[in-house]
């Protein structure tokens, strides 16, 4: 087409043409990726929590741990028993020995294995592995300090006499006694369970 200028010059696109034109380069996908919702990430969180919680259970307990947890199990039975013997108006012992410990009543045959829920015999924590103690062990010992695997187990205090073994713990009828202690010692460490005859029994360990 031909003007009377001469030919028609062809239209030239304008700037704002071009930047308004859509660019398939630049274009930004329908998929667009998007974060983590925050339900996603307190699942992620629980999971992990339990994951870990099941590795720290399945990890075995280090010595110190076990006579640790030993001892706050005996303070608790010690309590019992004497608070149980002083009840009962009959003495009560804790006799330990190599493989666990039991607790002991007078009979017309002597000291005899006490079966009465909580004291009943039971194996050292840190022998963990081996077989449940039977329910007449009854350990004797004439020495003070009793050898239980790595750890070695001294009582003393408590009632005199009576039959007992040096390495018992006799508990009288009466509900305030001379004082008593257990020491545990192992594993670099040493575990003291002990009461002045009259206050409950309390757990200090010690390197």
């Amino acid at each position: 087409m031909t003007t009377p200028f001469g030919p028609a010059l062809a239209r030239r696109p304008q700037a704002t043409d071009r930047a308004t034109a859509p660019c398939a380069a630049t274009r930004a996908p329908a998929h667009a990726s998007r974060g983590f919702t925050l339900v996603e990430l307190l699942v992620v969180l629980l999971v992990m929590a339990l994951l870990t919680g099941l590795v720290a259970m399945a990890l075995p307990q280090s010595g110190q741990e076990n006579m640790e947890r030993e001892a706050e199990r005996l303070a608790a039975l010690l309590n019992a028993a004497r608070e149980q013997a002083a009840a009962r108006g009959e003495p009560l012992a804790w006799a330990p020995g190599p493989a666990g410990y039991a607790f002991l009543q007078p009979s017309p045959r002597g000291w005899v294995p006490l079966d009465d829920a909580p004291l009943t015999t039971r194996r050292w924590q840190w022998l963990n592995g081996e077989a449940a103690l039977a329910a007449n062990y009854q350990p004797r010992g004439i020495h003070a300090t009793v050898q239980a695997g790595p750890v070695a187990v001294r009582a003393s205090g408590g009632a005199a006499g009576l039959g007992a073994a040096p390495n018992w713990l006799v508990f009288g009828t009466e509900p305030v006694s001379p004082p008593l202690q257990i020491t545990l010692r192992g594993d670099g460490r040493v575990v003291t369970i002990a009461s002045d005859g009259l206050a409950p029994f309390a757990v200090r360990s010690q390197r």
